[in-house]
């Protein structure tokens, strides 16, 4: 039996990949495939911060971009 993954606070994480300056998760996808990718930075952040910070992809770049299919629109 393997330990449970310990992964990096949701705060210094975000912090961590907002560094990296990446622009969509199509960047966060070739970052994953580098390899260059810390132990303990989850490649499912939206997975494994849900309900402990994780808010959508735009804030984990900070891009602040909403993926069309999250958008409201008010008429």
């Amino acid at each position: 039996m393997s330990a449970k993954k310990v992964w990096r606070p949701f705060e210094e994480a975000r912090e961590f990949v907002r560094s990296l300056k990446l622009r969509n998760q199509t960047e966060w996808k070739e970052y994953l495939e580098s390899g260059e990718r810390p132990n303990d930075i989850p490649s499912s952040p939206d997975s494994n911060y849900k309900n402990n910070g994780w808010i959508n992809w735009g804030d984990w770049l900070g891009t602040g971009s909403i993926a069309t299919k999250n958008r409201v629109y008010l008429s």
